[in-house]
């Protein structure tokens, strides 16, 4: 019986990989193809559509020297300008876009007859802030949470009447007034120099009530000539010289003047609170300012009386018109003194 052959470790290993060979950018020659590299059956390409002939066969090495460029795919901030547009846009500028678009689309007609409907410039601003404040809280949940507590806090506290304060009660009397502060100013010499005392108010002169009245009173009327028309004159009326005026009348039974005027005259006098010296007094400057204006050509009205007496205009008023009720303003009884 034959012993056999121990097997030999060689016939236990795999053989040897064959040797990479570096055949990018290489065109493999004829010659060094074998015919076992070569495939049993040849491969067919897909159909492509025929050449269009305003296309120009450029030379890949040559491509840069030409100005060819790849196209700009996404728009970018950082990347210098260019004058060619990008293939794709943002997402997120289309999806606004849609969403503006579709809200033009189906927004109602009617809905802006008195003003003029948005533009899809502002749709768009409006969406593009929505995003920002958007963006802001996701870069911190937890500041953006905090600002817009206090903020919300703020606003209630507003609505409810905003901050209160305790209600001081005013100062009453001249006790519960406190003295001025004195301040004192250091010059760079360090001498202290003491403010300056504000002047005191200057105290007017007691005024005699007595010599004020004598001011006030007119009542020499014989220094005055009478250039008034005859008491006769008044028409057989009683109080014919009657004129509205607020407040109680005076008495003048007892004027020493009295017996020079008319029984009108004296109710007129009374009820305008003049006694008879005054109203003679009046009565005569009314007269001679109405011959100077009937000398000048001009028409005698309230305001010359006022400006003729020296009493309360409203008073010298009421004297006008009662003579002019009377017919005494008439031109005709100046003809004598012309």
């Amino acid at each position: 019986m034959e012993r056999k052959k121990p097997l030999d470790i060689k016939s236990l290993m795999s053989p040897p990989e064959p040797t990479l060979h570096d055949t990018f950018g290489r065109t493999p020659s004829s010659e060094t193809m074998s015919a076992k590299s070569m495939p049993l059956f040849p491969r067919v390409l897909p159909m492509s559509p025929p050449v269009s002939p305003a296309a120009k066969s450029i030379d890949p090495e040559n491509a840069a020297t030409n100005g060819v460029r790849d196209p700009i795919l996404y728009s970018d901030s950082q990347s210098p300008p260019s004058s060619q547009s990008p293939l794709f846009t943002d997402n997120e500028t289309l999806a606004t876009q849609r969403v503006v678009d579709g809200h033009i689309a189906a927004r109602d007609e009617n809905l802006f007859r008195q003003v003029s409907p948005p533009r899809k410039a502002e749709y768009e601003l409006a969406l593009g802030f929505q995003f920002q404040v958007m963006k802001g809280f996701t870069a911190n949940p937890r500041q953006w949470y905090k600002r817009e507590r206090a903020q919300l806090l703020e606003d209630r506290a507003l609505q409810n009447g905003g901050r209160r304060y305790t209600n001081i009660a005013p100062a009453s009397g001249l006790n519960a007034t406190r003295p001025p502060r004195t301040y004192t100013q250091a010059s760079k010499n360090g001498v202290v120099k003491q403010p300056r005392p504000k002047p005191l108010p200057a105290v007017k002169a007691p005024v005699d009530p007595n010599k004020v009245k004598a001011i006030r009173e007119d009542k020499d009327y014989n220094s005055i000539p009478d250039l008034c028309p005859p008491l006769d004159s008044l028409p057989k009326k009683h109080n014919s010289l009657k004129v509205e005026w607020r407040g109680a009348p005076i008495n003048l039974d007892d004027d020493p003047d009295a017996h020079l005027l008319h029984e009108d005259e004296r109710l007129l006098a009374a009820n305008l609170r003049l006694d008879c010296a005054t109203y003679l007094t009046s009565k005569r400057r009314i007269f001679v300012s109405r011959l100077e204006c009937l000398k000048r050509g001009k028409e005698f009205r309230k305001t010359d009386s006022q400006q003729a007496c020296k009493i309360d205009v409203n008073k010298a008023s009421k004297l006008w018109q009662a003579f002019e009720k009377v017919g005494w303003l008439n031109p005709h009884w100046m003809d004598k003194y012309l």
